[in-house]
């Protein structure tokens, strides 16, 4: 599986995973998320992500 990356945005609509961060830690995000417009999207129903991507990683 590949590392997650935290210093540079994938390409624009790249489809990949992202590593949430909140008050209470780090999660993967369990979907895959479309990177568009400098913003996350759930890649099955086209909404924003409403949460801080700390990292992501090519789907696999």
């Amino acid at each position: 599986m590949s590392e997650w990356n935290s210093a540079e945005p994938p390409e624009n609509d790249a489809v990949v995973y992202v590593l949430a961060e909140d008050h209470r830690g780090e999660y993967p995000v369990p979907f895959p998320v479309v990177f568009h417009d400098d913003r996350w999207w759930n890649a099955h129903t086209g909404e924003e992500l409403d949460a801080y991507v700390a990292a992501w990683r090519p789907q696999e």
